[in-house]
């Protein structure tokens, strides 16, 4: 036992153990003695008030001594030792500090208050009289001359000032003294560390007394590469985080490890976000660091935050951007935002996991396919070697279909931990697939082969002309259908049709040619806007556009044309490729002269002239017309369109897009989908009379005659069953019983549904009802049947594709029709991203079904 206590004795802390067994005093404990106690002793050193003494038995102790003004017999001994360099140590650590301290704060001076001064001496030597002063606190003596002249003074240890020392301890009034006393907000401790580091984990109120005096320092970064703001989320301090970011702290520095590394970032302040929106972050992701955006929990606070310049990808303490944080938190609105404002997919975290690694180990289908569909790298391997299609868990057989039918690949076959689904070493099980959706099996079934024929009989004609007359080049034509925000099917289909291409769109195409949604996305790529620039806006558009009931303001939505396409672009400054645009004319003013300032294809969009009977389909053009070519004057009651040289692009987008009961008119215009809602006959139509004329002219040099067709269609809607169309009642029996398999977007013509039901059409009479039922029947028969005209009307698949591939296949020019089946009738005003984000997951599914076809037409692209 004797040697285990003399073992314990070398170390520090059995020095503490043994002064706790010892029954001799603790050598440090203040105490109350006489003063003539110590008269028989020798003096060591003195002080002024503090006399280190030394007695017979070579014992050392330091005594304070009170004024003799205020008596003569008390003292209190401060601290007793053996060795006389212990002692003469603390006495000078004693000396320049006790002594005055209880001249100017004579309220401490007591035992309580000097076993307190002692203690925190002995624990921090080298803090001045400001310090002790800011700690303890002496509120009321900061204007004192002596602590004055050092109120600015540094510990010699540690650096950190009076001041910041008092942030520290968090006390308010403190800080306030201090402050008041003009201590210096600008002082770095020896780690870097700023005066709103230490607030940073005290309060709100300490952060905004600091800020109102100066803001210099808030955003500097320590040696650890953390600001202010940072340390408040390591601190998880929700509200010194916020009153930080009103303070103005800057969101996007990243943390780094060093001081001077440059933030590339332009700042991002949100000031007036939080005065609007004081609760709209979510608090409890603030201890992990990151920007508002991390802490985000809704779409209008991201676009907010974005649009007040947030970085939408910077990073958290765990390496995460903000598309992390909500896809961990099944955010799909935050997701779709974040990604529609450009945010990053492909980012790892610290454990090199992508935010589509996260969706699929979190099981969320909705989520998985957002990130499928903007783009998010399917082979990207995490810090262990997994890809995405690794990290779903045994048994969600639906997303580990979602994964396959775009082309997510299996592990190598070393990889450890997979189950069926992922393993390199078995191939054959690969999900659950969602059920087929109704589609027109005969139909298709019929038309499969002579489909195939008719593309390899115009393959066959084109190679042929070219061996006779020489290669051809130019003369690709490509073709968007309407379908409103089903647009954002075209530009899916483009994208992937881009990406095997390996370059621009507009490179590989001549012509344009784009009705409605079409005709906007056309013009968006001749304004120059990417693919993606494109599906981001169209995600913004549903957003903004489609806000309360139909018909919808036309304000937004041209605010956003004109934002994307320019105020003031016109038609005619787009010189490659050619654009076609259609719509229905209605008003002489819709279109205002301006002037030419871009230049870029041949475009033509599609408009219906609606201010005459019958109406008229209007293509509007960044090139001259065959009329104009030929000098032919217009005649007639009405004014013409303006010229390309004089038409607003963004308002022949508006005029495009004016889809009856969704939006207004815009003047003269309807929707160009009304007449040609597939464009692609009108598009060869206008070609081959433009080639005309440029022949009828002399320049038969520069005509080209079209050497590819290229349609894309806005996704074919689920075959529905619709059964009892009244056109009118008498009687107990309906005029008009139609039973058919039709649908909504390809119904064939009217006399086709009407021999399939086996009536015909001489029993089509509308006349007076005879009963209150009879007119309640005869009012949804109406609607009905004015439902299948205005379907029929706009029909873009079907006998319209039929048509045009047999002209392609006349003519020996190669035809292309692209559109996917959807799962659901998609409304062309959806703002659902759950139903948007799996209508274009089907879409990618069906390019990637489709890839040896799109590749077929890539070689042809890139051979010309």
């Amino acid at each position: 036992m004797t040697s285990w206590l003399g073992s314990i004795g070398l170390t520090a802390g059995g020095l503490m153990l043994r002064n706790l067994l010892s029954s001799e005093p603790n050598p440090n404990k203040v105490l109350d003695v006489k003063s003539v106690q110590y008269s028989d002793r020798d003096v060591h050193c003195r002080d002024d008030a503090m006399v280190l003494y030394i007695s017979k038995n070579n014992n050392y102790e330091i005594v304070l001594q009170r004024p003799c003004t205020e008596t003569l017999h008390q003292s209190f001994s401060l601290y007793r030792s053996k060795e006389l360099s212990d002692a003469e140590i603390r006495f000078l650590q004693l000396k320049d500090k006790l002594p005055p301290l209880i001249t100017i704060a004579k309220e401490v001076y007591n035992l309580n208050g000097i076993q307190k001064l002692c203690d925190i001496l002995r624990e921090h030597p080298s803090w001045t009289l400001a310090h002790l002063a800011a700690y303890f606190p002496l509120n009321d003596h900061f204007q004192d001359p002596l602590i004055l002249s050092i109120l600015n003074a540094p510990d010699e240890n540690t650096g950190i000032s009076p001041l910041q020392l008092a942030v520290k301890n968090g006390n308010l009034r403190t800080v306030q003294q201090i402050l008041a006393a003009g201590a210096s907000l600008e002082h770095l401790d020896y780690e870097a560390n700023t005066v709103f580091h230490y607030a940073a984990a005290t309060s709100k109120e300490i952060i905004q007394a600091l800020s109102a005096l100066s803001t210099k320092c808030l955003n500097l970064r320590n040696f650890k590469g953390y600001t202010p703001l940072h340390m408040a989320c390591l601190a998880d301090k929700p509200d010194c985080v916020k009153a930080l970011l009103r303070a103005g702290a800057d969101v996007n520095i990243a943390a780094t490890e060093a001081t001077s590394s440059p933030n590339n970032t332009p700042p991002g302040y949100v000031i007036d976000f939080l005065q609007d929106h004081p609760n709209k972050l979510y608090a409890q992701d603030m201890k992990f660091g990151g920007t508002p955006l991390h802490w985000s929990c809704s779409r209008e606070v991201i676009n907010t935050l974005v649009d007040m310049g947030c970085d939408i990808d910077s990073l958290n303490f765990d390496k995460r951007t903000a598309l992390h944080v909500m896809v961990l938190r099944h955010r799909l609105d935050c997701v779709v935002a974040l990604l529609s404002r450009g945010a990053r997919a492909d980012l790892g975290d610290k454990e090199g996991n992508t935010p589509l690694h996260l969706a699929a180990r979190e099981g969320n289908t909705a989520v998985v396919q957002a990130l499928i569909v903007f783009g998010a790298d399917l082979s990207y391997r995490n810090n262990t070697g997994a890809m995405p299609r690794h990290c779903v868990i045994t048994g969600n057989d639906k997303l580990l279909y979602i994964l396959h039918a775009v082309g997510a690949p299996r592990c190598p076959k070393d990889m450890q931990g997979c189950n069926p689904g992922c393993s390199g070493m078995e191939r054959e099980f690969n999900g659950i697939p969602p059920a087929t959706p109704p589609s027109a099996s005969t139909r298709a079934i019929i038309d499969q082969v002579p489909a195939v024929m008719l593309t390899v009989s115009g393959m066959g004609v084109a190679q042929s002309v070219k061996r006779n007359t020489g290669r051809i080049k130019g003369g690709r034509l490509l073709c968007l259908d309407g379908g409103g925000i089903r647009g954002m099917i075209l530009a899916e289909i483009l994208l992937e049709l881009e990406k095997r291409a390996g370059k621009s769109l507009v490179q590989c195409f001549d012509w344009i040619a784009g009705t409605s949604t079409g005709g906007i996305l056309a013009l968006g790529l001749a304004a120059g806007k990417t693919l993606k620039e494109c599906l981001y806006i169209y995600f913004r558009m549903k957003d903004l556009a489609f806000v309360g009931a139909r018909p919808y303001s036309s304000e937004p939505l041209e605010n956003m044309l004109k934002e994307c396409l320019g105020s003031d672009s016109v038609m005619a400054s787009v010189t490659h490729p050619k654009v076609m645009i259609t719509g229905v004319l209605a008003d002489p003013e819709a279109c205002r002269p301006v002037l030419v300032n871009i230049t870029v294809t041949r475009v033509m969009i599609t408009g219906v002239l609606a201010d005459r009977k019958p109406v008229d389909l209007h293509l509007f053009r960044n090139y001259p017309s065959p009329s104009t070519l030929l000098i032919i004057e217009p005649n007639g009651l009405f004014r013409p369109p303006p010229l390309p040289e004089e038409q607003l692009m963004w308002r022949a987008a508006r005029a495009t897009g004016a889809a009856p009961s969704y939006f207004r008119s815009f003047g003269r215009f309807l929707d160009g989908g009304l007449v040609a809602n597939n464009p692609t006959l009108d598009a060869m139509t206008e070609i081959h009379e433009y080639n005309l004329a440029m022949e009828a002219t002399g320049k038969g040099a520069q005509a080209c005659p079209l050497t590819l067709v290229v349609s894309l269609g806005t996704g074919l809607v689920p075959i529905t069953q619709v059964t009892h169309i009244y056109a009118g009642c008498g009687n107990e029996n309906p005029i008009i019983k139609i039973t058919a398999l039709v649908s909504k977007t390809d119904l064939g013509t009217m006399a086709q549904y009407y021999l399939q039901a086996n009536v015909s059409l001489k029993e089509i009479d509308v006349f007076r009802p005879e009963s209150l039922w009879d007119t309640a029947r005869l009012a949804m028969g109406m609607s009905s049947l004015g439902q299948l005209l205005v379907d029929q009307a706009t029909a873009s698949d079907g006998r319209v594709v039929d048509r045009a591939r047999a002209w392609c296949s006349m003519i020996g020019v190669p035809y292309y029709r692209f559109t996917p089946q959807m799962s659901e009738d998609i409304a062309m005003d959806e703002r659902s991203d759950e139903k948007l984000v799996n209508m274009l997951w089907e879409t990618r599914a069906y390019t990637h079904a489709n890839r040896h076809v799109l590749n077929e037409l890539v070689a042809l692209l890139n051979r010309d």
